[in-house]
């Protein structure tokens, strides 16, 4: 077994994607963090589909990291962000309006709608007020009051400890160590499990993680370079000589193929 994987697999933590959407798809760990989380020792869960993608026909579709039902018809989307580039809130708001699309079948009433929790685990706090949890809901703005659509956020954070049951868990999700918490036996016993007697498992899924990647960087690659030629072609009828181009930093490889391109 390679020996580098096996040590990316050694300090992987619950917070990292890879190691999060393998530990998901174990039933007692999906239902204990639901519970921890929501406060509700009575869900149950039906369905793990890790890595969802919801496919939207003209418009942006999105691949949530993991939907699942319980026994009650409620859906919950449990997010895993570790960079603070993007408006996250319009994140999770785009990601809802997916999934009641994709859960709601044609002809039914608005009140049939099936409940959904949006719940959005960062290494950073979205607010940056200092809590470990935010529960975010409707109210009424005039009067305080609370009006229940059926749809809930729910903001978590590894970066803040206010000395909670969540922060506790938290902890154990920044860590790569194999935890030890009676409050979490089965969050700890399914990392045990795939950090020691399933090593090979998830040393695999680093590997297609890996392959995966190299791809999509590849096509990342191959469009920066075209929109290069481009912006060299541009250029270029403009009148801008090629030592000018080189001097700003555009390979010649670059420069010789929008010339070609011209011809």
């Amino acid at each position: 077994m390679n020996k580098n994987i096996t040590d990316i697999v050694e300090n992987m933590k619950p917070i990292d994607d890879t190691f999060f959407h393998k530990l998901i798809e174990n039933k007692e760990f999906c239902e204990e963090l639901l519970r921890v989380i929501l406060g509700n020792k009575e869900v149950s869960v039906v369905s793990i589909e890790p890595q969802k993608s919801l496919h939207n026909i003209g418009a942006k579709s999105v691949i949530v990291d993991v939907l699942c039902a319980d026994t009650e018809n409620k859906y919950y989307n449990i997010e895993i962000q570790r960079a603070d580039n993007d408006n996250h809130q319009k994140r999770v708001r785009y990601n809802g309006s997916n999934i009641d699309t994709y859960i709601t079948e044609k002809g039914i009433k608005y009140e049939e709608l099936y409940d959904v929790y949006v719940i959005y685990i960062s290494e950073f706090d979205v607010f940056n007020k200092g809590r470990t949890i935010y529960h975010i809901e409707r109210i009424i703005k005039e009067t305080g009051d609370f009006v229940d659509n059926g749809y809930h956020e729910i903001y978590l954070n590894t970066k803040n400890d206010d000395n909670s049951d969540i922060a506790e868990l938290m902890k154990i999700f920044k860590s790569a160590a194999i935890p030890e918490n009676a409050k979490f036996p089965n969050i700890c016993k399914t990392i045990k499990y795939y950090k020691e007697e399933r090593g090979a498992s998830m040393c695999k899924a680093v590997e297609e993680y890996a392959k995966e990647y190299a791809k999509e960087y590849a096509k990342e690659v191959r469009a920066e370079a075209e929109q290069n030629v481009v912006t060299v072609i541009l250029e270029l009828r403009k009148g801008t000589t090629e030592e000018e181009l080189l001097e700003r930093g555009f390979l010649a490889e670059t420069i010789n193929n929008a010339k070609i391109a011209m011809i």
